[in-house]
């Protein structure tokens, strides 16, 4: 995880969606955790798929983790994201652990990041 040339934020080569991505990643990074950044469930573009943000490789199985924003995951979205939650854990029960979400206000900087990581992951 490093900046650019531009100053843009990245994490593993990819371009960070938000400043609470690249804070999750910094801990993920500080805890020596493995994952995969913006991991593509699915055959990307066919309905069903989706963007995980990040697949952490927890044991004894990988978790995906997700970082919501209040606007795109609350209010009228909420319906959909919790459906799309629930289709990634119906379809890899016993594969992968439950899906995890961070809120955006769970990690508005690093130290905060670390401690929600942490606590949500149970490292």
């Amino acid at each position: 995880m490093a900046r650019n040339k531009s100053d843009e934020l990245v994490v593993h080569g990819t371009r960070v969606d938000s400043i609470n991505e690249y804070n999750v990643a910094q801990a993920l990074d500080k805890l020596n955790i493995d994952y995969e950044y913006q991991y593509i469930f699915g055959m990307a573009g066919i309905r069903g798929s989706q963007i995980i943000d990040f697949l952490v490789y927890t044991l004894p199985k990988p978790t995906p983790l997700f970082v919501h924003g209040e606007y795109w995951h609350k209010g009228i979205y909420a319906i959909d994201e919790q459906l799309k939650l629930a289709d990634i854990d119906m379809r890899m029960r016993g594969t992968w652990a439950q899906s995890v979400v961070i809120w955006e206000h769970e990690c508005e900087d690093e130290d905060q990041a670390f401690n929600s990581v942490r606590e949500k992951l149970g490292v």
